[in-house]
């Protein structure tokens, strides 16, 4: 195509558009302007053959998108499973642990709407009498032509059969929008196309916008067409009408047949069917390039909504805000064409959801009169014949937004986006039966005696110790949050993740099905035909991910999938996490990631009746193994950097109270040898001996805490150690660590051990002024941790130092219950703006 040039293009093309016996209709999808003209020309023709592109497997599906009972937005969902590739690809030898390979998985949407080309075509197509076909290469089709493009996913690849992305990338789209004044490939659509519903005839909008197409096509090289599979769709297309032709004409049927395509591909079928040698030898039967199973490939008619098929959203799926370009069709086909009441309706619109939702922007009804005039002023100065979405939006910013869009205007934009988008949730006729997965959780929830025959929400309870369908039921409800299935929401109970919430033994859900649900699982079957296998598929691609990527060695993160996967009852992956903990072990160089690792092990030990884990014999040799490499890694710890401090700490913290646990427990001896202790304080009293000018003091403190609390070392080297660091070279504020780091770890010396008091107050008294007020920021985080109680006892054995009895009331009691009440709200109003702020992970941190 690219060897032609532009004039030469348009003058072989545009003659060949329409004729006797064929015509090719180049659309956008999802373009009500297209979807008119198109209906338009079909009442007018009447056509013998209706020619769809689509994946041809979707032709026996036309009936039941064409069943009175459908109703829009709908799709066709196909799914293919490549488990063939390794037999393409013997040199993919990726079995390695936590690296064995699962099959490709690919799946994609064709929506349909009200005003979708297709749709429209389809059905007047049906009342005039057509044989109505798809005739593209089907979906697994389409990736095994494009092998290259598609090799370069990661596996797994959802997306839409109707993306435009070769128009909008192209560089004379982009071009073009400069020229006219448009800020991107939607606005200059609108200002070329959108506006032609009612003032062009059909053949000059069919004539428009081929050249548009076809101009845009001259920005590709063939080779970049034949890598994406442009090259064989094409073919195939072509094939299909040949096919077609040759069947009308042995059959007597005596009239045109409509090709309705992308406006992309319309720019070169007319030369491929006009010349056979344009066409692969294999293209006569279809282009079939592999025969494959029933087990690989699926096609399936499914609910859809405006909110999946707005591109806006992120799905590519053709023109964006479906709401509204509804609107205009509803406004166009109910004959009035009063296409000037749409933006006047939305703005209404937009202006009661401020007022019932209390923005504090709301809009009043001046503001809307305003915003509807600024509409249609400023299409009557770009020569529209009515707003379109763009000017109906910069009214929207003109006359609704108070200050700056990028920030007061925010709220306001996501909300004329969501009236824009609209929330509709199409239906199926009952024959077109449901995905696999969908059924599966039918029979699931009918099994567990969960209810989807109502959309109302409860709440439920699972007591996960005593109740083994409390425990299905839980693994079920969690596998869907993994897929991301809107069914069941997690309210409380114990998170054996985190390790929170371990005193509770109940869960608590709310649940209930909604339209969503359906829509969720039938993203999800991408995965998998039944839950259990979708959430297997997606829990590997997570296994794979933290072998192969930037996660580098990470015990948390490993300990953390085989805890996941007993949660999600997926124990099957038990053996092959384990060997992968094992080696993120072996590699961790992080002394916290180790130690929480070590933590979610002991956890995991100690949670076997919810989680199902008493069969994971590997956990003994795996804690033995995190706990020797925590004991190595302490030995790089006190130089460990400023950031790095409190988690240091909070691992030390962590690693004493796990062997306090197993020296009570009986099993000590079998789950980390006989000397844990031995081994883990060998390795604090190698801290506690770094020189004071380079070691970072919280964590040389404390390991000494430990150590003391332990009876590990006396009062005199405690204090020679402390006084150290408080008399070293490093900056006040950096030495008073050594205090932090005790009491973090021994915080009863603050009131039990004199000695140590007085040091710390001649150390301070020899400070000056500056000084003190340097490390004040220090110490008062040093102290933070104390309760009110203890606090009170220091103060008072500080007071004593001085000959005084106490330091006055250092901790209000004496409050009424209106003042706990206001405190209480205060707390709960600061931690919903933290939470608005996107700081949830800091609320979480400090207990808020």
């Amino acid at each position: 195509m690219t060897e032609h040039s532009p004039e030469r293009l348009i003058a072989d093309l545009l003659p060949q558009l329409c004729s006797k016996r064929l015509t090719y209709f180049p659309i956008r999808h999802h373009s009500p302007a297209c979807a008119a003209h198109v209906g338009k020309w079909i009442e007018e023709h009447r056509p013998v053959s209706v020619l769809v592109e689509g994946p041809h497997s979707f032709t026996p599906l036309i009936e039941l998108v064409l069943d009175e009972d459908c109703v829009c937005p709908v799709a066709f969902y196909t799914s293919f499973i490549d488990k063939r590739r390794l037999l393409r690809d013997p040199d993919d030898n990726t079995a390695e642990i936590g690296k064995q390979r699962e099959p490709d998985r690919f799946a994609a949407f064709y929506p349909f709407c009200d005003y979708s080309p297709e749709l429209v075509a389809l059905r007047i197509g049906q009342k005039v009498g057509a044989r109505l076909r798809f005739i593209d290469l089907d979906y697994a089709e389409q990736l095994l032509a494009g092998r290259e493009a598609a090799s370069k996913s990661e596996g797994m690849r959802i997306e839409s059969l109707t993306d435009d992305s070769h128009l909008k990338h192209s560089q004379y789209v982009l071009a073009l929008a400069r020229r006219l004044g448009c800020r991107d490939f939607n606005e200059l659509w609108d200002h070329l196309f959108e506006t032609q519903w009612l003032s062009l005839d059909t053949l000059s909008f069919m004539r428009q916008l081929a050249t548009y197409c076809a101009m845009a096509r001259l920005d590709y090289s063939e080779e970049v067409l034949r890598r994406d599979g442009t090259i064989a769709r094409e073919a195939c297309m072509a094939a299909a009408i040949r096919d077609e032709l040759v069947r009308n004409a042995e059959e007597g049927r005596d009239g045109p047949v409509l090709v309705v395509t992308g406006g992309f591909h319309t720019a070169a079928l007319p030369m491929l069917v006009r010349d056979a040698s344009f066409l692969p030898a294999s293209a006569s039967t279809g282009m079939q390039i592999e025969q494959l199973p029933d087990d690989e490939v699926g096609h399936w008619l499914v609910r859809y909504s405006f909110d999946q098929l707005d591109s806006l959203s992120g799905y590519g799926a053709g023109m964006p805000s479906p709401a509204y370009y509804d609107r205009m069709w509803r406004a166009a086909n109910d004959g009035a064409g009063l296409f000037d009441h749409v933006a006047a309706e939305v703005l209404v619109e937009v202006g009661r959801m401020t007022r019932e939702r209390n923005l504090p922007t709301a809009i009043s009804t001046p503001d809307a009169i305003a915003a509807v005039q600024m509409a249609q002023r400023l299409a009557e100065l770009r020569g529209h014949p009515w707003p379109l979405r763009e000017d109906m939006l910069d009214g929207v910013r003109s006359c609704f937004v108070k200050g700056e869009v990028s920030t007061e205007g925010l709220a306001l934009l996501a909300m004329v986006r969501e009236v824009l988008a609209g929330d509709r949730v199409g239906r199926v006729p009952r024959a077109a039966g449901v995905p696999p997965i969908v059924a599966d959780f039918q029979r699931e929830a009918d099994r567990l005696r969960l209810k989807t025959d109502s959309i109302e929400r409860r709440q439920l309870t699972l007591d996960l110790y005593r109740k083994q369908s409390h425990r299905e039921i839980s693994r079920m409800f969690h596998r869907l949050d993994l897929l991301h299935v809107p069914f069941a929401h997690f309210l409380s109970g114990p998170d054996f993740a985190s390790g929170q919430g371990l005193d509770l033994m109940q869960e608590h859900w709310h649940v209930g099905w909604t339209p969503a649900t359906e829509s969720g699982l039938i993203s999800a079957s991408f995965f998998g035909t039944t839950i259990a296998e979708a959430a297997a598929c997606k829990l590997r691609g997570e296994i794979v991910r933290l072998a192969d990527e930037g996660q580098g060695r990470n015990t948390l993160a490993a300990v953390a999938t085989l805890v996941r996967a007993c949660r999600l009852g997926l124990h099957q992956f038990s053996t092959e996490l384990s060997r992968l903990i094992d080696e993120h072990i072996a590699e961790d160089p992080s002394l916290p990631s180790v130690v929480a690792g070590l933590a979610q092990l002991d956890l995991l030990t100690r949670s076997r009746e919810p989680l199902e884990a008493s069969h994971l014999t590997t956990l003994p040799a795996l804690m033995t193994a995190a706990f020797h490499r925590a004991c190595r890694l302490i030995d790089n710890i006190a130089t460990c950097p400023d950031e790095a401090a409190d988690e240091t700490v909070n691992a030390l913290r962590t690693i004493r109270e796990i062997v306090l646990e197993l020296r009570e427990s009986e099993g000590a001896s079998t789950s980390l040898g006989n000397t844990p202790a031995r081994l883990f304080h060998a390795a604090l009293a190698r801290v506690i001996v770094s020189p004071p000018d380079k070691a970072q003091a919280a964590v040389v403190g404390a390991s000494l805490g430990i150590l003391f609390v332990d009876g590990q070392c006396d009062e005199n080297q405690l204090l020679g150690v402390a006084i150290g660091f408080l008399n070293g070279t490093q900056e006040p504020r950096k030495s008073c660590g050594i205090l932090r780091g005790l009491l973090a770890t021994a915080r009863e010396i603050a009131w039990q051990l004199t000695e140590f008091l007085e040091a710390v107050d001649a150390q301070f008294a020899d400070w000056d002024e500056d000084a003190f007020l340097e490390s004040l920021p220090e110490l008062r985080l040093a102290f933070s941790d104390l309760t009110p109680r203890e606090t009170s006892q220091v103060a008072d054995r500080v007071a004593q130092l001085h000959g005084e009895k106490s330091l006055g009331e250092l901790v209000q009691t004496d409050l009424d219950e209106s003042d706990v009440r206001q405190a209480l709200e205060i707390t709960r109003q600061v931690r919903e703006s933290l939470k608005a702020d996107g700081l949830d992970e800091l609320v979480a941190m400090k207990g808020i």
